[in-house]
């Protein structure tokens, strides 16, 4: 708003300029017109007259409108303070055409009145009176330095004809009057005039202080809106790594920082640099947040913001040689957690303002709630999908798995399914606890064999599973021989110092064509257990072979 109006204010001062400049003109022309004229009447009445002042008057009133036009065209804001130059030029330039011809007073006076007239809408406040006095002096000028007969002058006067006496007495007291009128309005004109200034002023600093204020509500409302955009997106974003790279890229863009970094704290109290947005950072900036005096390590210690004001000797050589100058570190923290550190850069002196500083503090304590959220989702989805006594896959993810599974048929699935032998014995004769630590233990040692594209699921009871892709029938028997032999020998001892050890049976089973299902797969590899069961235990059996 503010803009516009002093756009429109700049272009109406731009109007008048050029409105002025063409009276200007329109005076300079009058002038030498009249310097024209008087010299061609002179001539003509005598032909042997040569003045040399003519050749000065004409250069003078060009000279004057170059002047006017250079302060018009060149300096418009310069003509505020330099405009008594461009009224002082009209009046030397009338004074000028009354010495080259002797004008009578009535003709001089003609002029003076012409200049007046013209500086009644004043460019500034005060020209008018200004102008008026001028002429006066320059009258009052020409009267001393052309009148110098005075004798001759006043004898003429008085023998003159009463018309003639009464039309310069008339002219000279004209004057007068003109300037005392002139006088009092411009006064009351200047007046007007500082009043509307004033008034102006006013407007324009209350103008000024309204566009400050919607400036501040509009950058309040962006934030806010920036801040539910934000709020909504943490309520649907549960993944950790999705989660935190939108949030560095809107950090960065409320902020306009240079680069911005999220380090998360992990358990054994060291820090990994989770998600980063803008300029890539430096590859050795984990070794300087890993130092005690780092300004992640004070942020965490002490829970509050910090800027480069605290940062070490080390750290601010570090980032002064990669042209960082400025840094914010935030902490993330709920009541019950330390989560991490958010901190932004930028190559600016000095460009994190306070404002931005409490921006950044409210973004860290929503992403704070959020990033403990999502910690919390995956300690349930963990709880979820694994066996809470063996650590192992459990049944609900095996289900996961399978459905991924379920439209490529290009996957072959090898099923091993391994029972416990005896188990049931060990639990009557130790105790359920020994039973316990012996299934923990077997799933210690099936947890060692997977890999990409191999799994381990506790199924139920004794019963393990152990699921292979595109794996051949002999490479998954040499692999179950291995986790048997391993059990075999393993040796297990009781709080009472009792030993004994445990065996394992397995079948397997591999899908043999297209259109076998998983069902048919695990049924065959049931039968192979069951087979290796009956024919002693601690066996490993394939499906169809003897």
């Amino acid at each position: 708003m503010i803009m516009m109006v002093l756009q429109n204010k700049f272009r109406n001062i731009w109007i008048r300029l050029q409105r002025y400049f063409k009276v200007h003109r329109l005076t300079s022309g009058v002038f030498f017109l009249s310097a024209w004229v008087l010299y061609a009447w002179v001539k003509r009445t005598h032909p042997s007259f040569s003045s040399p002042n003519f050749l000065f008057v004409f250069v003078f009133i060009i000279g004057s409108l170059l002047v006017k036009e250079y302060l018009y065209r060149r300096q418009p804001f310069r003509q505020n303070r330099l405009f008594w130059v461009v009224d002082l030029l009209d009046v030397v330039a009338v004074s000028l055409v009354y010495y080259l011809g002797f004008l009578p007073v009535n003709n001089l006076l003609v002029l003076y009145f012409f200049l007046i007239f013209l500086s009644v809408r004043e460019y500034i406040p005060g020209e008018t009176l200004y102008l008026t006095i001028l002429s006066l002096c320059g009258f009052a000028l020409n009267a001393v330095l052309l009148w110098s007969n005075y004798r001759f002058l006043g004898t003429t006067f008085i023998s003159a004809t009463a018309f003639h006496r009464f039309s310069v007495s008339a002219t000279v007291i004209g004057l007068v009057l003109a300037g005392i009128f002139t006088f009092f309005y411009a006064r009351s004109d200047r007046r007007l005039a500082h009043h509307l200034q004033r008034m102006l002023d006013e407007k324009e600093v209350v103008l000024k202080e309204t566009y400050l204020t919607q400036t501040s509500l509009e950058e309040k409302y962006a934030f806010s809106y920036t801040l539910t955009l934000i709020q909504q997106f943490l309520l649907e974003e549960m993944d950790e790594t999705k989660l935190l790279t939108r949030i560095t890229d809107i950090i960065q863009g409320v902020l306009g920082s240079y680069s911005c970094a999220i380090f998360t704290q992990e358990q054994n109290n060291s820090y990994r640099l989770s998600t980063f947005s803008g300029k890539e950072l430096p590859a050795s900036l984990i070794e300087i947040v890993k130092a005690e005096d780092s300004l992640v390590a004070q942020t965490i210690k002490s829970q509050t913001i910090h800027n480069e004001e605290a940062i070490s000797p080390a750290e601010q050589d570090f980032w002064q040689q990669h042209g960082i100058t400025s840094i914010i570190t935030v902490p993330l923290s709920t009541k019950n957690n330390n989560l991490g550190v958010i901190m932004a850069i930028s190559t600016q002196k000095f460009s994190f303002n306070r404002e931005q500083q409490e921006q950044l503090m409210i973004i860290a304590n929503q992403v704070s709630l959020a990033l403990e959220n999502t910690l919390l989702h995956k300690e349930t989805q963990l709880m979820a999908w694994h066996d809470s006594l063996t650590g192992l896959y459990n049944r609900n993810y095996l289900d996961i798995f399978l459905s991924v599974l379920k439209d490529n048929n290009e996957k072959q699935i090898g099923c091993m399914i391994f029972d416990l032998d005896l188990f049931k014995i060990v639990n009557d004769t130790y105790g359920h606890i020994t039973g316990d630590v012996v299934l923990q233990e077997f799933a210690t040692i099936m947890s060692k064999y997977t890999a990409p594209g191999r799994i381990a699921v506790r199924y139920g009871g004794e019963e393990f599973l152990m699921l292979g892709l595109n794996y051949q029938v002999e490479d998954l028997f040499a692999l179950a021989e291995e986790i048997r032999k391993e059990l075999s020998a393993f040796i297990f001892r009781t709080k009472e110092g009792e030993e004994f050890s445990l065996t394992v049976s397995c079948g397997i089973a591999v899908s043999s064509g297209e259109n076998t299902t998983f069902k048919q797969v695990f049924a065959q590899a049931d039968a192979a257990l069951y087979r290796a069961k009956n024919s002693g235990r601690n066996k490993v059996i394939i499906y169809g072979l003897t």
